[in-house]
């Protein structure tokens, strides 16, 4: 049961550090995205296509960055999904009277 309680704090731990460090990059990013389209309004020589390249790789940027986020987030939750089943499996052995069987050597 305690190891239970360790994986899940390490979980939840790299979650939060996780969180702070990507909510840190997304505002620096939306940050920089509204310089971008600053530099871009006020540089009437910048050909119209330059400015639709521009628009576009930020667009791409954000959504790669969702993507990455998404996936991140599934697999904590894919992860604290085992730990809790992991948990029931041990509370099913003990009811059961049984412990564990661990292999030794001879």
């Amino acid at each position: 049961m305690e190891n239970k309680k360790i994986a899940k704090q390490m979980v939840d731990f790299n979650k939060a550090a996780f969180e702070s460090g990507y909510n840190t990059i997304f505002m620096l990013q939306e940050q920089s995205a509204k310089a971008l389209d600053n530099m871009l309004q006020q540089n009437p020589w910048l050909p119209a296509q330059t400015k639709s390249f521009m628009n576009e790789w930020m667009n791409i940027y954000k959504k790669v960055i969702n993507n990455f986020k998404e996936a991140v987030d599934q697999n904590y939750s894919r992860m604290e999904e085992y730990i809790q089943n992991y948990s029931r499996m041990e509370e099913y052995i003990a009811s059961e009277g049984e412990t564990p069987k661990t292999k030794t050597k001879k």
